[in-house]
C-alpha cells in the first residue's frame, strides 16, 4: 500500500481531494435545497375550497360547477382550468358502496374577479338536499354556506358567488348565472 502512495504525486492527490469535496458539496446543495418553480407553473396549494355535499347514501347526481374570471367552466365533463380543478365528482350510487355524497372544486392560485359556483341535478331519484360552501384556506375563513332543495330533475342555482380581490380576501355577492347546456 506504501509503494502505491508513493507512486502518486501530491498533485494528483490534491486535484483528486479537491474533485471529491466538489462533488459532495454539489450532492449537498441538491438534497437540501428546494426547488423553484419554473415561471407560470402553480404549486399544488389550494386558496380556496368549494365543497358541495347532499344526502349520504342519495342514488341522485348532483353536479358541481365553477365559473372563474377568465369565463372557463369546471365541473365533469372539464375537471380543470388554469386555477380551478374539480378534485372529486361524485356520481351518486354509481360510485360504489362510498355512501359520503361529496364534489369538491379547488381554485389553485388568488385570480381577482368573480367566481360562482352552481349545482345542477342531474339525475335524482327524489327530492335531495344539497350543500354548498366556500372557504377560503389561507387564512382560513368560510366566505359563503348555503343549503337548498332540489325536487325536480335537471334544476341549476347558483348557490354561491365571491369576488376575490388582488391581496387574496374575498367577500360574497348574490348572482344567478346558467351554466349547463348553454
Amino acid at each position: 500500500m506504501r509503494r502505491a502512495r508513493e507512486g502518486l504525486s501530491p498533485s494528483f492527490l490534491d486535484m483528486a481531494m479537491t474533485v471529491v469535496c466538489v462533488l459532495l458539496a454539489m450532492m449537498l446543495i441538491s438534497v437540501f435545497s428546494e426547488p423553484k418553480p419554473a415561471a407560470g407553473v402553480l404549486t399544488p396549494k389550494a386558496e380556496f375550497l368549494i365543497e358541495m355535499t347532499w344526502d349520504d347514501g342519495s342514488a341522485s347526481d348532483v353536479d358541481l360547477y365553477a365559473r372563474g374570471p377568465d369565463g372557463k367552466v369546471v365541473f365533469f365533463g372539464s375537471r380543470k382550468t388554469e386555477v380551478m380543478f374539480l378534485d372529486n365528482d361524485n356520481t351518486g350510487n354509481g360510485n360504489g358502496s362510498v355512501a359520503d355524497r361529496r364534489e369538491v372544486v379547488t381554485v389553485r392560485a388568488v385570480v381577482p374577479g368573480n367566481y360562482s359556483f352552481n349545482v345542477h341535478a342531474y339525475r335524482l331519484a327524489g327530492s335531495v338536499s344539497v350543500k354548498l360552501r366556500v372557504l377560503k384556506l389561507n387564512p382560513y375563513s368560510v366566505v359563503s354556506e348555503r343549503a337548498v332543495t332540489f325536487d325536480t330533475q335537471g334544476q341549476e342555482r347558483t348557490l354561491a358567488a365571491m369576488h376575490v380581490r388582488a391581496d387574496g380576501s374575498a367577500e360574497a355577492y348574490e348572482a344567478q348565472t346558467r351554466m349547463v347546456g348553454k
